[in-house]
């Protein structure tokens, strides 16, 4: 079985999809919308068997060279090109998998919140992505707006960022949104 294979038994298994039944009251998504299905990931994460499994997922992921070179562990990614790394994570529900992640490769993390406090550093990214390429992560794309928000948020902030992972893509216009934004968007399953 694949790491995405067992990612999505998982999923199904502990009840993270949900699926209404017809004639029932629907799920309201972040993006305003109204669905019969919804992938709970921030419960998902909560849980270390699974949260091990979207980390595996991701590091399998084949559509992501660059952030397995840089998994990998191997110095010579980064100085063949030149650059830093670090992984981004879109509060509240990349922060759990991003957290694993660091821990698992060594890499820094920053938080992109969805607003910039008005208190303490008053700043809308925990951490420092200046100068630095950054590999945002997400739970679920739907419309797009949370992740396209800390794309702007890290660029304002002197750091590139032209890719996102998410564990699940909706295809509700995330990836069009990010096509005309230079962004790429990585999803896990769909």
């Amino acid at each position: 079985m694949t790491a995405k294979s067992i990612l999505k038994d998982l999923l199904i298994r502990e009840q993270i999809v949900k699926i209404k039944e017809p004639g029932k009251e629907l799920f309201k998504l972040k993006s305003g919308k109204l669905s019969r299905l919804f992938i709970d990931i921030k419960q998902a994460s909560l849980n270390p068997i699974i949260l091990n499994s979207i980390v595996n997922a991701i590091l399998n992921e084949d559509h992501s060279p660059a952030f397995l070179g840089i998994c990998a562990g191997s110095g010579t990614y980064r100085e063949q090109y030149n650059q830093d790394y670090c992984i981004g994570s879109v509060a509240v529900g990349g922060i759990p998998i991003g957290t694993a992640l660091s821990l698992r490769t060594g890499i820094n993390q920053i938080i992109v919140r969805s607003e910039k406090h008005e208190r303490g550093t008053e700043t809308k990214i925990i951490g420092n992505c200046e100068n630095k390429v950054v590999i945002l992560i997400e739970d679920v794309a739907t419309s797009g707006g949370s992740i396209f928000k800390a794309v702007q948020a890290i660029r304002e902030s002197s750091g590139t960022c032209n890719s996102c992972i998410v564990i699940v893509d909706r295809e509700e216009g995330a990836k069009e949104l990010y096509l005309h934004n230079n962004i790429r968007l990585i999803s896990i399953l769909k």
